[in-house]
């Protein structure tokens, strides 16, 4: 007779419990390994958005202001940088400018379409800001990327969030920071008023602050909506300063481990993500930067 050799039953089961144990390993491994490659694809996402989007928007608005006849810059000087009224412009164009085209911030009335909408995914509107330079040569750019060809014609530029046509698979209400640019003479407005391009994606809100100064030199940020409801003469505005609630293109997941807060301080407000933004899954972080518009310092008259 034979003799037959092989596992027992109790060196069967702990084989395969061993096995069981090394396969959950790898396992755990692998997701691990994925979501921790989910995570730094969402933070590079917002790196980018703070070191290239926003730091190109910022060039752009030191040119606010450039080559007009008064340093001075508010509501009612022609061609101030800062374009918060249709006093800015020359009485030839004015009626082609609606107000949903200016400088517009959370209180105001909102438009449609490639007008500001107020577009944002948490509970307060987001802001429009609208700057004007005249340039100093030829051979630059807007912020659409059509070359200035003429210094006989004022820039007109404009910064609020639309929608992203080109949304990923699970996203809802994609919002971006888009630039519109356009251009005009004392009679003639001319591309003003499109969709623009994008330059930063997935922002969740966008905020506007004004530094401004009085006759006496003091010095405080202030809302455009709140600037605007000012009585008298306005104070002179200096700077801008820029906050936008900044998120990655792409969801890491739902898991408590990688939960956020969904309450920000962006600027001078508080805002939550409302259930339209998607607000579990997203990294997000707030941006901010301060411009100092050098052509609003000093006197030219």
């Amino acid at each position: 007779m034979k003799i037959q050799k092989g596992f027992t039953l109790i060196e069967l089961m702990i084989a395969l419990a061993l096995g069981l144990i090394v396969v959950a390993a790898a396992v755990m491994l692998f997701l691990t390994g994925m979501k921790s490659s989910q995570v730094q694809q969402g933070m590079a996402d917002l790196q980018d958005n703070a070191n290239f989007g926003l730091n190109y928007i910022t060039q752009d608005l030191r040119l606010a202001n450039l080559d007009t006849v008064e340093a001075a810059m508010n509501d009612t000087l022609l061609h101030g940088g800062v374009v918060l009224s249709q006093s800015n412009f020359p009485a030839g164009i004015q009626a082609d400018v609606g107000e949903v085209l200016l400088s517009q911030s959370n209180g105001d009335a909102v438009g449609s379409n490639n007008e500001w909408t107020g577009a944002s995914n948490v509970t307060q509107n987001s802001d429009q800001l609208v700057i004007q330079y005249k340039p100093a040569q030829t051979g630059g750019f807007d912020c659409e990327g059509r070359a200035i060809t003429t210094v006989d014609r004022m820039v007109i530029q404009r910064y609020f969030l639309r929608v992203d046509e080109n949304a990923g698979a699970g996203e809802s209400n994609p919002l971006a920071l888009a630039c519109d640019a356009g251009n005009y003479s004392d009679t003639n407005l001319a591309r003003y008023g499109d969709a623009g391009e994008i330059i930063m994606k997935r922002v969740d809100h966008f905020r506007v602050l004004l530094n401004v100064s009085d006759v006496a030199g003091s010095r405080r940020y202030i809302g455009i909506h709140e600037y605007m409801a000012l009585t008298g003469v306005k104070p002179r505005i200096l700077g801008v300063s820029l906050g936008v609630l900044a998120r990655s293109g792409q969801s890491i997941g739902r898991e408590a481990s990688t939960a956020q807060n969904n309450i920000f301080v962006v600027l001078d407000q508080n805002v939550e993500i409302g259930t339209n933004g998607n607000p579990q899954g997203f990294i997000r972080q707030v941006v901010t930067q301060e411009v100092a518009i050098r052509n609003a310092l000093g006197e030219r008259k």
